[in-house]
């Protein structure tokens, strides 16, 4: 598995990642309403996000975004595809490893509340642990 940083000609594969995601998944309306759109995806890399593709057998495996001046990551995915490989804690040490460099002392992330998201079951096996905080149906993980 290689991971790398992200480059413009990435935001195609890095949406359709995220349009095959089986949780927390948003449809194209819903993540424009967000803001997240592909237009966007250039404006983030010119601010200075950190944002990562996994590639495994040649093919895009998922991506990490991530936000220093919020020390937050901001977006973890894996295609379904790829689940199980490693792609997601590969992505998720990059990210952490990158914001402490950044100068972040304390990271964050948000996540679905749904307490059957398997994304918690995720992040509290990689040290990550919910402040109990709940706002917009997301519960923050520190």
């Amino acid at each position: 598995m290689k991971i790398r940083k992200a480059r413009l000609g990435d935001v195609g594969a890095i949406f359709a990642i995220r349009s095959r995601v089986r949780e927390n998944h948003l449809s194209a309306s819903e993540l424009a309403e967000r803001g997240i759109t592909k237009p966007a995806f250039g404006k983030w890399l010119d601010q200075g996000y950190g944002i990562w593709l996994a590639d495994l057998d040649g093919s895009a495996a998922g991506f990490a975004i991530a936000i220093p001046n919020e020390a937050t990551l901001w977006a973890l995915f894996v295609d379904p595809e790829f689940e199980g490989r490693g792609v997601g804690a590969a992505l998720l040490r990059t990210a952490e490893d990158w914001l402490f460099a950044k100068g972040c002392n304390d990271i964050s992330l948000t996540t679905g509340a749904n307490p059957e998201n398997r994304a918690h079951g995720f992040y509290e096996s990689h040290g990550w642990h919910s402040t109990g905080d709940v706002e917009n149906d997301e519960v923050e993980y520190i």
